[in-house]
C-alpha cells in the first residue's frame, strides 16, 4: 500500500510516499479501514519535528484522523464490512489502509463526504467535548474563539453557535476572518483590535484559546464574572501561566483540554460524542470546505500549516 512517512524528525522535507506492507494486526479489537481521506492538523506538524509530548520513532506514518470503509471488524463492535466510518488513531492515518481501535471508530455522519468526515474527528470532537463537558457551555453565553480561521478554531465557532452561544472570533488574516464568518461568528476581529471590543461588551463567558502566549494573557483580562478560559493548545510557542489573583477577582477558571488524554481515560466517550456530533450534522452543521491535497503532496500540506498560509482544515485525499 502507499503511505506518507516521516523519515526523520525534520518536518516536511523528510516526508514522502513509500510502498509499504499493511501493518500487522494490533492487539485488542482493531478495525481494518480502507482509507479515503486523512485529516492533518498543527499537532501533526509538531510531532513530525519531535516537538510534541507524544513521540514517534521514524520512519512512521503520520495522521490522527481518517474516514474510509471497513474491511475487517470484530463481531462485537457493531461495525460491518463495507460501512463508511470515521476514526482516530495514534498515528497511521495517512496511508491507503489503517488499523483503528474499535472504540475510536464510528459511522460517518449521514450527509458528510469522506473528506468532510476526515476533517471533523480531532477538531469537532474536541469542540463538542470541551464545550459541553469541560466548560459547561450554556445557550445564550458569550464565547470568544482565538485562531478562528483555522481548522480547530472554526470548529469551535460552529459548535458553539450550534449550542446556542453568541460567538466572537479572532483571526489573523482576511482569508481566515472570512472562514470564521462563514462558520457562524457574529463578530470577527483581527489580533490587534479584539481586546477593547470584547471588554466594551462586558467580557466573554467562555474564551477558547489554541494560541497561548500573549493571547492567553490578554484573555484573562477579558473574562466576564465566573468566566472560563479554555486552553487547547499553544500555537504561539509560549506556554503561559495564570496569575491566581486575576482568577479570584472574576471568580474565573482556567480549564485545560486534551482529546487524546480524555479518550484514553474514558474510551466510551468517543461513541457518545459521535452520536452528539451526528445530531448536530442532522440539524444542519457542515464543516467549512477543506483544503484538499493528494496523498503524494502531503509534505505541501505540512508546509502550509507550518507557514500559517492556509485558512481552514487540511485533508489528504487518499483514494
Amino acid at each position: 500500500m502507499r503511505a506518507l512517512r516521516v523519515h526523520e524528525l525534520a518536518g516536511p522535507d523528510a516526508l514522502w510516499v513509500d510502498d509499504v506492507p499493511i501493518p500487522p494486526r494490533p492487539d485488542g479489537d482493531p478495525v481494518l479501514i480502507e482509507v479515503a481521506a486523512a485529516g492533518i492538523g498543527f499537532v501533526d506538524t509538531l510531532v513530525a519535528r519531535g516537538r510534541y509530548q507524544v513521540r514517534q520513532q521514524p520512519p512512521y506514518v503520520p495522521g490522527l484522523e481518517l474516514a474510509g470503509v471497513v474491511r475487517e471488524a470484530p463481531d462485537n463492535t457493531g461495525l460491518s464490512v463495507g460501512q463508511d466510518v470515521i476514526a482516530t488513531v495514534p498515528a497511521g492515518a495517512c496511508a491507503e489502509t489503517a488499523w483503528a481501535p474499535a472504540a475510536f471508530t464510528a459511522p460517518l455522519p449521514d450527509g458528510l463526504t469522506p473528506v468532510q468526515g476526515a476533517g471533523i474527528v480531532v477538531n469537532y470532537f474536541t469542540a463538542v467535548i470541551a464545550l459541553t463537558r469541560r466548560v459547561g457551555l450554556r445557550a445564550g453565553e458569550r464565547v470568544l474563539v482565538h485562531g478562528a480561521g483555522g481548522g480547530l478554531g472554526s470548529a469551535f465557532v460552529q459548535v458553539a453557535t450550534a449550542l446556542g452561544a453568541t460567538v466572537t472570533a479572532v483571526a489573523g488574516t482576511p482569508e481566515r476572518r472570512a472562514v470564521a464568518t462563514a462558520a457562524g461568528a457574529g463578530a470577527v476581529h483581527g489580533p490587534d483590535d479584539w481586546v477593547a471590543a470584547v471588554r466594551d461588551n462586558g467580557g466573554a463567558d467562555v474564551i477558547v484559546d489554541p494560541v497561548g502566549g500573549d493571547a492567553f494573557d490578554q484573555s484573562l483580562r477579558c473574562l466576564a464574572s465566573e468566566g472560563r478560559l479554555l486552553t487547547v493548545g499553544f500555537a504561539s510557542g509560549r506556554i503561559p501561566s495564570a496569575p491566581a489573583n486575576r482568577l479570584l477577582l472574576r471568580n474565573a477558571s482556567v480549564v485545560g483540554f486534551g482529546l487524546t488524554e480524555i479518550l484514553r481515560a474514558e474510551p466510551g466517550l468517543f461513541a457518545e460524542t459521535a452520536v452528539r456530533l451526528a445530531e448536530l450534522v442532522a440539524n444542519g452543521l457542515r464543516p467549512p470546505p477543506s483544503v484538499e491535497y493528494d496523498l503524494a503532496d502531503g509534505a505541501a500540506a505540512f508546509r502550509a500549516i507550518e507557514a500559517r498560509s492556509m485558512a481552514g482544515k487540511a485533508v489528504l485525499v487518499v483514494r
